[in-house]
């Protein structure tokens, strides 16, 4: 059951639906334990800091942008299906272009499909 929902969750990811993709991937979330609680956390975060990047919420794009990255350190062990130093790099070229734009710069930011293995 979780693989079906891991990827339904990544198909909502792909498709830029970040806030369906974080609701599916809870519920693999809740009964999780250990790094692979903190892989799934740190996908959940970066959904929403990019469903809050769509709404120019930038402070909570930057802020769960920033904790995304530690859960998926963390959760680096059991990051099966996804290359986890792509996705950070990912999360940083977000943050950076980001920044451009909270500067004046009319940079597209760049929304960003999931990095499989």
């Amino acid at each position: 059951m979780e693989s079906k929902l891991f990827e339904q969750g990544c198909r909502y990811f792909d498709e830029e639906d970040y806030f369906e993709a974080h609701e599916v991937w809870e519920e693999i979330w809740i009964d999780a334990f250990g790094p692979r609680r903190y892989f799934l956390q740190g996908l959940i975060q970066a959904s929403v800091a990019l469903h809050h990047a769509r709404n120019q919420n930038w402070a909570g794009t930057r802020k769960l942008s920033a904790s995304a990255l530690d859960y998926l350190e963390r959760g680096r062990t059991e990051a099966l299906e996804i290359d986890i130093d792509m996705m950070k790099d990912r999360i940083i070229e977000f943050e950076i272009a980001l920044q451009k734009v909270l500067k004046g710069e009319e940079v597209p930011l760049p929304f960003y499909k999931l990095p499989r293995k």
